[in-house]
């Protein structure tokens, strides 16, 4: 690219009329609001159940849904099968893929199956 224009618009505008202007100077941060409903809530924590992550953004958002979470709340997820390799996930140097439990575990979730999921009903 070799500019620090975003378009030759921008580098026109940029050069005549709008040149004594700050160009990208300020970054502002901005939030894409959005809805999610847990499939079960106890108590505080929010259960989450997943067969499998679809794609890199169907993990992305639970972590913007964990940081729009009240104090105290807790989301949590249940994997049908938490050894299930992330398909979109490349593969490692030993030939795997990141699995759905390792991911939870890489961010800080606690994850259950659906042998587990109980002890959540006596913490």
């Amino acid at each position: 690219k070799g500019t620090p224009y975003d378009s030759t618009l921008e580098q026109r505008l940029h050069e005549g009329v709008l040149q004594q202007a700050e160009h990208h100077s300020v970054k502002i941060p901005y939030v894409w609001e959005h809805t999610y409903e847990p499939d079960f809530k106890v108590g505080n924590i929010l259960v989450e159940c997943k067969g499998y992550f679809q794609d890199r953004a169907d993990c992305t958002k639970y972590l913007w849904v964990r940081k729009s979470l009240p104090e105290g709340q807790e989301l949590v997820f249940v994997f049908e099968n938490p050894n299930k390799p992330m398909h979109f996930q490349p593969k490692r140097t030993d030939g795997t893929k990141m699995r759905h439990f390792e991911w939870a575990d890489k961010h800080g979730f606690r994850w259950f199956d659906e042998n587990t999921i109980g002890e959540i009903l006596h913490d």
